[in-house]
């Protein structure tokens, strides 16, 4: 960690946030916290970087913990889909008969429903931690403080109340884990975390992974793990740092 602080900031959900596992489907199941994506993109926000812009990503390491769950409620939906005509003389008729039975929209297309599934939690609170340069932190705070875009975490109808929570040292810690801890413990929830989006070759993008146990509130987890520290009333784990590129970025255009 060398020099860095760590800025703390707890951040309120006035209604309600979903952070949706993209391997899921049907059901858009939410990780217990914001991924470390999630609160880059957050930062990202509040510093007035363009969408999808990765270029302060390496120089800032999270940090998350619970400290109001929230009620966790599923929504129920249907998604209506228009299937593709039909192509041949059978489909054709099958389709024209269906038309004259008034079963077909104006453009003549077949519409099919699937049920949606969404998890969401109602009224959390967390507290991160952002590992970085002394400066660096200076400029996140005031950029939260006075934001270039309105903030939302996750998916979400209403913007994150953000306060600040000043910078400390972190310090080496060998009590119980409040806050996410690296790999797998028992007594709190498992979450594979989506990290951070590096380049792969190009024109494409691989997401790096985050395995972490998260203590549910007042129920912090006993480990052994050498990577936790102490900051901001809370004992958990920095993400992984980011891993050095192995080959050449093309240049950009002139």
């Amino acid at each position: 960690m060398n020099d860095d602080v760590c800025l703390g900031l707890r951040l309120h959900v006035p209604f309600w946030c979903s952070f949706r596992d993209p391997l899921t489907s049907n059901l858009h199941r939410t990780f217990p916290v914001p991924p470390p994506s999630t609160l880059y993109g957050l930062i990202a926000a509040a510093l007035g970087l363009p969408q999808d812009d990765q270029a302060r990503r390496g120089a800032l390491r999270f940090a998350v913990a619970v400290e109001q769950a929230g009620e966790l409620v599923e929504t129920y939906s249907k998604w209506m889909k228009a299937a593709e005509g039909a192509k041949d003389a059978a489909g054709m008729e099958a389709r024209n008969a269906m038309r004259a039975r008034g079963l077909l929209t104006p453009d003549e297309s077949i519409w099919i429903s699937t049920p949606l599934i969404r998890q969401k939690l109602i009224q959390p609170v967390f507290a991160v931690g952002i590992l970085c340069r002394q400066e660096v932190a200076d400029e996140v705070a005031a950029a939260v403080r006075r934001p270039a875009f309105p903030l939302y975490l996750g998916e979400s109808d209403d913007v994150v109340d953000v306060e600040v929570l000043g910078q400390k040292t972190p310090q080496p810690s060998a009590a119980a884990a409040t806050g996410a801890v690296s790999g797998v413990h028992a007594g709190g929830t498992l979450a594979s975390l989506p990290c951070r989006f590096t380049a792969a070759t190009r024109g494409r993008w691989e997401l790096t992974r985050w395995l972490v146990t998260v203590p549910r509130p007042g129920m912090p987890l006993t480990t052994t793990s050498s990577e936790l520290v102490t900051c901001h009333g809370h004992t958990w784990c920095f993400e992984p740092p980011a891993m050095p590129a192995t080959f050449d970025l093309p240049e950009s255009p002139a």
